[in-house]
């Protein structure tokens, strides 16, 4: 919690001071809309980052972007992003190559598909349709159905009829699955979480030309959920047009 309220300070100082900027700035506003390509990573997986981004520059050294990322991770997961940043640049933005630090916040959603082997895997004969089971702490026994080690992981019943291991899930996600009931037609449905996110990073921004920039981005996004937080690495290259 202090270290969200410090975030938020921050950024409200840093767009205070935009707004300020923007009133005595000598320069005309420019808007760029980009591409982004790059990847994704997590200490479990890495995968591609797809999606675009509007950036307006308010002044000199000050500009604000808004951006959507699609990204993969691995078979039968994926995750979408979005996302508004600050972004102030250490030197003048007329420059040919200017670095920048960005900062701002967004939501992040995240989606698996349980049936896949990786996660909950096929339904067995081990339980029947209806029964409550609960997930398995850490991985279980490996993917798919587990024994588990003790106690079932997020608010289970008190006596459920046994524990399923969540496979390769990160613990983030599978403590909140919660109790599972046993489909009847042997099939587990996709789970979606969307939770708030910090985005702290930086970058380049090459200036090939009046209207062509090229912008290699780097950032930390924090996603957060019921006191814990899951955070994943987003390198993308922006490809953008002003105007």
């Amino acid at each position: 919690m202090r270290v969200r309220m410090t975030f938020f300070i921050m950024v409200a100082v840093i767009a205070l001071h935009a707004a300020t900027a923007l009133a005595q700035s000598d320069i005309t506003p420019r808007t760029a809309i980009s591409f982004v390509g790059g990847l994704g990573a997590t200490t479990q997986t890495t995968g591609a980052a797809l999606g675009g981004s509007v950036l307006f520059d308010l002044n000199d050294r000050t500009s604000l972007e808004a951006d959507g990322t699609y990204l993969d991770r691995g078979a039968g997961a994926s995750a979408l992003s979005a996302s508004g940043r600050v972004l102030v640049n250490l030197v003048s933005s007329r420059g040919r190559v200017v670095p920048y630090v960005a900062m701002g916040g967004g939501v992040h959603r995240a989606s698996f598909d349980l049936a896949r082997p990786q996660f909950l895997g096929p339904v067995g004969a081990q339980f029947a349709p209806g029964s409550t089971v609960c997930p398995a702490p850490g991985t279980g026994i490996g993917p798919g159905i587990g024994a588990g080690f003790g106690p079932g992981t997020g608010t289970c019943p008190a006596t459920p009829a046994g524990y399923w291991g969540v496979g390769q899930m990160s613990s983030f996600y599978g403590r909140r699955l919660g109790p599972l009931v046993v489909p009847a037609g042997g099939v587990w449905e996709t789970r979606s979480f969307t939770d708030p996110a910090l985005s702290v990073g930086g970058g380049l921004r090459f200036n090939v030309n009046e209207r062509l920039m090229v912008r290699p981005d780097m950032r930390a996004l924090l996603v957060f959920a019921d006191g814990d937080t899951h955070t994943l690495a987003v390198f993308g290259v922006n490809i953008g047009y002003r105007f």
